[in-house]
């Protein structure tokens, strides 16, 4: 048995999925294999996987495009190892990150389901900051708060926690990740690395800015985990509501958006700015590039 499988879904990323193999390719950690599963790509994906020599990658194509859960799930199953991570294929891990993820599973009691840590995210070669993490367990609370982990970049989880709680919903129009944390923590707890120890690209056809696929998302989290959801986490999705009208230049929704984030949870202070900057698309996208250095400077 191989002791951690990593599993990249790609969709058309070609040009990008080298970069994830190399970063996979280059862990300090070596006892590892690389499962790539081609959720009906329709550029030269399967070559650029096939021409690397390394006996450790394991190519699969689907046919048709059935999504990333589908993708990844056909990943878990297809998988040897002990330990499972995801790895996307416009994203790459720095070269500590099986090692530490490792170490830590080996170290944690099985009371504990999986591992997350930080990582760096970026747009194109712009860098927009850390997301970091504690160090220290969380627990169902705490996921009913907010999505500790973030994306699924950051998580290594043994291979019992599939067999307990499942594979990843591929019903779920958005929040698949945060909606597998929640089921993971209802049998698990979860231990957060204080290391940055990936790097996460952000692109324009993300889904964040899909409106539809984020408010569907929110009605089957409800559906399924409104029992440990919290106003705090209530006021995050609508924040993002916000943001995301925002970004479209939608600022009649943007603020109507904010001013429910804050009357569900006052004490945060940034809707208040951005609803401050909601006058013109041009003073929304200032706000969200000062937000950004700020944060850049908070977390050095």
């Amino acid at each position: 048995m191989t002791t951690v499988s990593v599993i990249t879904p790609t969709y058309n990323r070609a040009d990008t999925l080298p970069r994830a193999i190399e970063s996979v390719l280059e862990q300090r950690y070596d006892d590892f294999e690389h499962v790539i599963v081609d959720d009906g790509s329709t550029d030269n994906t399967e070559a650029v996987v096939t021409d690397y020599d390394d006996d450790r990658i394991e190519y699969i194509r689907l046919e048709g495009n059935n999504g990333a859960n589908a993708a990844r799930n056909e990943g878990i199953r297809a998988a040897s190892g002990e330990y499972i991570a995801f790895l996307d294929s416009d994203d790459e891990y720095y070269p500590g990150k099986l090692e530490a993820c490792v170490d830590a599973l080996d170290s944690l009691p099985e009371s504990y389901g999986g591992v997350f840590h930080g990582y760096d995210v970026y747009r194109g070669e712009t860098y927009l900051g850390p997301e970091s993490t504690d160090e220290g367990r969380v627990t169902l609370s705490d996921l009913g708060e907010r999505n500790v982990p973030g994306s699924f970049i950051t998580s290594t989880f043994r291979r019992s926690v599939f067999e307990d709680v499942g594979v990843l919903d591929e019903a779920m129009a958005s929040s698949q990740d945060y909606e597998f944390y929640l089921r993971v923590a209802r049998a698990y707890d979860l231990y957060g690395l204080g290391e940055i120890l990936a790097k996460h690209y952000r692109q324009e056809d993300s889904i964040s800015l899909d409106l539809d696929a984020r408010r569907r998302g929110k009605e089957q989290l409800i559906e399924r985990h409104d029992d440990v959801l919290t106003d705090r986490r209530h006021s995050h999705h609508h924040y993002l509501l916000g943001i995301s009208h925002g970004k479209r230049g939608e600022m009649a929704m943007a603020r109507r958006e904010l001013a429910r984030t804050i009357r569900l949870h006052p004490t945060n202070p940034f809707p208040y700015f951005h609803l401050a900057t909601c006058a013109t698309p041009g003073t929304f996208a200032a706000g969200l590039s000062i937000k950004r250095t700020v944060k850049r400077q908070l977390t050095k």
